[in-house]
């Protein structure tokens, strides 16, 4: 249960944990699947209640890293993160404008839908008509940027397309172009009409056609679901999880939504390959510390954090996204990845309070019991017998009057002494 909440949320709280074990694996998988039901108004409540600007991103950082962490639908927000490094877009290129907070938007509307309707959606926003210099594309001069990345990085993958292809798709988005800040706009006299080839096919074909040719072909289908499964499962997974997944994907005409549910319903899913399988990337460590603890806050303090720890929201580095896997590590960032369990751990402030005892309740005390209820609640129980013994020896250490101050450690201090060395642990970075 707790590798599934890391995976398909962003971990769980104490009540959270309690109340899936209680439903099941197969009811906790239904409800997170089947989140469009589920209400979300105190999120929406709490986030109308600060004033955010849209056109800055720091102000939308904020707002979605809140998203994430207090949502009640949060294979929506995973989904949204997802998407976001696939089909992305910069602050950095659009400036400030609401076409990024538009595209989030998107994502999460159209994220567990039909990927052929979401790719041409996304081919009509704002953002990526600016960030792939989309908007700028001409009869006279097509701009092959945007056809060439929605081949190599959204659908199909180097080796499936010609240079011929990105051309003649070029030519099918002519005159896709804005109207104002954000709203799009056809520019009949802008667009192309005469024949093109594309993958194989001739005829007047526009963006939408091209799509369609698109995800006419297999290889689009094995990408996009080997992409998911990489994304939520493990890298290179075997043929046979990713051939059983196409025929999920194939026979629900792109649907995203069937797709998830038979991955976390899926033996694999659960194997030791996929356990501890995967680096939590900055953006979900940050916000999976924050629900599986109940801290509150705004992230305010913790959202540079995110950005130095490799992971600026809404302006990743290029268009490929961000590597993710182990180049989330390195000497710099894990250093940002301890400063941030030491700042949730000793959490005092209005902006980011963090109460142990409402967690470890009356078994404090016992020092192997509040061990485990952390090591429950933020490591799903598993670690290794040697790393258990070392924090009962701690937190039994900080029960004991020290020679120099004849006094023991609070209790409080105790309990958040506890709570960092596990959130600093090579144990805790694992997804």
């Amino acid at each position: 249960m707790s590798h599934l909440l890391r995976r398909a949320s962003f971990g769980a709280s104490k009540d959270e944990l309690a109340r899936f074990r209680t439903m099941g694996l197969q009811g906790t998988i239904d409800h997170l699947v089947d989140f469009d039901g589920v209400d979300d108004g105190e999120l929406e409540a709490r986030l109308a209640s600060q004033e955010t600007n849209i056109e800055r991103q720091a102000h939308l950082q904020l707002w979605w890293l809140q998203r994430m962490a207090y949502s009640k639908r949060p294979l929506q927000e995973k989904m949204t993160l997802f998407w976001h490094g696939i089909l992305t877009s910069s602050f950095n290129k659009t400036g400030a404008s609401p076409a990024m907070f538009e595209q989030n938007e998107l994502f999460r509307r159209m994220g567990m839908g039909r990927y052929d309707e979401m790719l041409k959606a996304i081919s009509r926003d704002a953002a990526m008509l600016i960030y792939l210099d989309s908007r700028t594309n001409r009869k006279a001069a097509p701009n092959e940027n945007y056809s060439r990345e929605l081949m190599e990085l959204f659908t199909l993958g180097v080796g499936q397309y010609t240079e011929d292809d990105v051309r003649e798709a070029a030519r099918s988005f002519t005159g896709w172009q804005i109207k104002g800040k954000t709203e799009f706009l056809f520019n009949e006299r802008q667009h192309d009409f005469g024949d093109k080839t594309f993958l194989g096919q001739t005829g007047t074909w526009d963006g939408d056609d091209v799509v369609d040719i698109i995800m006419q072909q297999p290889a689009a289908h094995e990408y996009i679901v080997r992409r998911l499964w990489e994304f939520f499962a493990y890298a290179d997974p075997e043929p046979t999880v990713v051939a059983r997944l196409v025929k999920v994907f194939s026979d629900s005409q792109t649907e995203i939504r069937p797709v998830m549910r038979a991955m976390f319903e899926s033996d694999e899913f659960y194997s030791p390959r996929a356990f501890q399988g995967l680096i939590k990337g900055p953006a979900e460590l940050a916000a999976s510390t924050v629900r599986s603890l109940s801290i509150d806050t705004t992230f305010v303090s913790l959202r540079r954090g995110v950005g130095a720890m490799g992971q600026e929201l809404l302006d990743p580095p290029d268009v490929s996204g961000w590597d993710g896997g182990v180049t989330w590590i390195n000497s710099s960032t894990l250093l940002e990845r301890v400063n941030l369990a030491n700042a949730v751990a000793n959490g005092r402030s209005q902006n980011l309070t963090f109460h142990p005892g409402s967690l470890a309740g009356e078994t404090a005390a016992d020092s192997e019991a509040l061990v485990d209820i952390y090591v429950d609640l933020l490591l799903g129980g598993e670690v290794a017998d040697v790393t258990r013994t070392a924090l009962v020896e701690h937190a039994e250490r900080l029960r004991i009057p020290s020679v120099s101050s004849e006094q023991a450690v609070p209790e409080d201090e105790r309990q958040r002494s506890v709570v960092y060395l596990i959130l600093a642990s090579p144990d805790y970075q694992l997804a």
